[in-house]
């Protein structure tokens, strides 16, 4: 028992040493103060927002009910498994009991605290637009907790051999209950969450330690499960920098060659051509554009606060630069790039004029779904013309700044 103790706190402490060191490099300076200004932004405009409510709304609840009920969905069982387990811990797989539940344990603390931050920001919504009192507001978060803690258990107990039919049936009733207790409760009775909740996390937890010790481990399930987990939060981290073993998919994408054709230009430049079409193929250029344009459409349309608008048009355009810039180096260690006859100036305009036609295309996105949703008016044609002089800024001062940056070695 002793060694699996060591074990899980040998890979424990190597995974909060990889996180941090990634980390580091997501929660930087610019990102940080664009998050700052987004959510003082946001909590402007939620404040602003919650003034227009004088009585209760009928469709609140339901609202509150999917919104606890979605956020049950974050957090998964991080078991730190890797490939060689399989075969080197296969001779002591009933000892793995302990290694697993302290691996749930840890899995339980990050999902907490972002239910207990998702209830805190509902907070003064649920309270004004329904009828719920602050005790029965809290007795939904301990519910929500427990069946966070119930559907933990439910993920480590699927690692391990039973039928496909016995898994179905407690995921079943997990979201059965999960659904009908979050209905009650958002309707006054909450303390019907608690206890069912409450009822099946400590039938749960008896029957675990049984379970789990006359069940086989499924081990190649649950290293691939881990797997899965761990790509999806490297994917992530690719976006900020390079992660080892994390490959972006390129997509020929024949259909988009006239939109690569506007970008490149028509004149003979080796750097906008290269620059255009590895904007439209790889998924790590484009679908960062992409997303800045989905989200600030949906945002400029769900929020009427012209000034709020005004700073999510403008750091979405900055932000979207930012995360764009690593397509510069992107052919640094290509080494056919060194016999092209072209200067590191011709590659700078390239890359800019680059960015000019696809930033431009976001602000026109943006700009024209403020129009439509402010109408023409005097904040409409403020924001439009603010976020054209911070494009213009963007483009000619704080670009060509970082790319000089950038080629001394300066991050």
């Amino acid at each position: 028992m002793r060694k699996f103790d060591d074990l899980w706190h040998t890979r424990q402490r190597l995974h909060l040493l990889e996180q941090s060191k990634y980390l580091r490099y997501v929660f930087n300076d610019h990102l940080m103060i664009a998050v700052i200004f987004l959510f003082g932004a946001l909590a402007y405009w939620y404040s602003q927002q919650l003034r227009l409510i004088t009585q209760p709304l009928w469709w609140a609840q339901l609202l509150v009910a999917a919104v606890l009920l979605i956020s049950l969905t974050l957090g998964h069982l991080a078991t730190l498994l890797r490939p060689a387990d399989q075969i080197f811990l296969l001779p002591a797989e009933k000892e793995m009991q302990r290694y697993l539940v302290r691996a749930r344990r840890y899995s339980l603390l990050l999902p907490l605290f972002v239910l207990i931050a998702v209830v805190g920001v509902l907070t003064p919504f649920a309270l004004r637009a329904t009828r719920l009192t602050g005790i029965n507001w809290g007795l939904t978060l301990v519910g929500l907790l427990i069946l966070k803690d119930i559907q933990l258990w439910l993920q480590l107990l699927q690692l391990f051999d039973f039928s496909g039919r016995q898994k179905q049936q407690l995921v079943a009733l997990f979201w059965g209950i999960a659904v009908v207790g979050l209905l009650l409760s958002v309707y006054g009775y909450a303390w019907l969450l608690v206890l069912l909740a409450l009822g099946l996390d400590i039938l749960l937890m008896a029957q675990a330690k049984k379970l789990l010790s006359a069940q086989r481990l499924v081990w190649r399930a649950a290293i691939a499960k881990e797997n899965r987990r761990q790509e999806v939060i490297n994917r992530f981290y690719n976006l900020f920098v390079d992660v080892p073993g994390i490959s972006s998919s390129v997509h020929r994408r024949k259909w988009l060659d006239p939109v690569t054709k506007l970008l490149a230009g028509r004149q003979n430049n080796a750097f906008r051509f290269l620059f255009s079409r590895t904007f439209m193929r790889r998924s790590e250029y484009s679908n960062i554009w992409l997303r800045f344009c989905i989200v600030g459409l949906v945002l400029i349309f769900a929020v009427k606060q012209p000034l709020v608008l005004l700073i999510i048009v403008l750091l979405f355009l900055f932000l979207t630069g930012y995360q764009l810039l690593p397509l510069y180096r992107h052919f640094d260690h290509n080494a056919l790039i060194a016999i092209f006859p072209t200067t590191t100036a011709t590659k700078q305009a390239a890359f800019i004029q680059v960015m000019t036609r696809v930033l431009a295309v976001e602000w026109v996105i943006d700009n024209v779904a403020v129009l439509i949703s402010l109408g023409v008016n005097l904040w409409s044609v403020a924001i439009v013309l603010v976020s054209l002089a911070l494009l213009v800024l963007l483009l000619r001062l704080y670009l060509p700044l970082r790319l000089k940056q950038r080629q001394k070695g300066i991050k």
